[in-house]
This record gives C-alpha cells, sequence and structure tokens, in this order.
C-alpha cells in the first residue's frame, strides 16, 4: 500500500511540475534565488496555465492579457490591468534585475500595484499585482 501512496504522490506532483522562466540575475550578474524573483506559468490546475506569474521579493505579479484571472483591484478597490506600452511612465526606473532580453522596472510609490518588463525591443509591460495562492510555487 506504501509504495501505491508514493507512486500517486510522485504522479501528483510531476503533474503540478513549473515552466520556469530564468534564472534571473541581479546587476552585479548574481543569481537570484526563487524567493526573491521567479517568473513561472500559472498552473492548469489553477485554471490559470495561459498567465504568466512573476513573484518579486514576496509580492505577486501577472502577466494576463486575455484577463482569464477576471477583474484585479487594488485593497482600496481600485482596477488594476496589464497592459503594453512603449512609453516608460515617469518614476519608472530600472532595478537592475534582468533575464536575456527582458529587464524588472519599478516606480516605488506604486510598486505595491504594478511591476514593470522592459524588453530590448522597446517594449513595456505594466503586469497588476495579482495573489492567487493557488499558483504560488509551493502552495
Amino acid at each position: 500500500m506504501k509504495s501505491f501512496t508514493g507512486i500517486l504522490l510522485l504522479l501528483a506532483l510531476s503533474s503540478c511540475s513549473m515552466a520556469q522562466t530564468g534564472p534571473w540575475l541581479d546587476e552585479s550578474g548574481q543569481r537570484l534565488e526563487g524567493s526573491q524573483l521567479i517568473q513561472y506559468q500559472g498552473f492548469k490546475e489553477c485554471g490559470h496555465e495561459d498567465v504568466q506569474f512573476i513573484v518579486f521579493f514576496g509580492d505577486m505579479y501577472a502577466r494576463d492579457p486575455e484577463g482569464v484571472l477576471g477583474p484585479l483591484s487594488n485593497p482600496a478597490g481600485e482596477s488594476l490591468s496589464f497592459e503594453i506600452t512603449s512609453e516608460i511612465p515617469d518614476g519608472v526606473i530600472a532595478q537592475g534585475f534582468s533575464f536575456r532580453d527582458r529587464e524588472i522596472y519599478f516606480d516605488p510609490a506604486t510598486r505595491e500595484d504594478y511591476l514593470y518588463v522592459h524588453f530590448e525591443n522597446g517594449n513595456l509591460e505594466r503586469w497588476p499585482r495579482a495573489e492567487f495562492p493557488c499558483d504560488r510555487p509551493g502552495a
């Protein structure tokens, strides 16, 4: 019976494997640990496999251009949304965290609501805060 339970546990864990993007590096080229910055595809079990998530120093943000997650809002009830632009808003600055052709930007005044991913091609994606425990690694 123990071996059957072990096989079931192994199958369950393998079906929940994360499709990660990385490794992300800090400004000195050192690899960041998963507890600092991790980017991954949402989990099928949560119904969010078409969404990319970034957990940045404990805060979760989502790339959800199709609106799979539904309406998002901050604790004050203000609506949050994903956006692609080529304009970098005032106050949004590079933070020195990079992976291949992308770099993390944010405005310290709005980091609770948004994280920005800047690409070498000039595009800037605004990822809203999206806390979904089902999609959090290790949940």
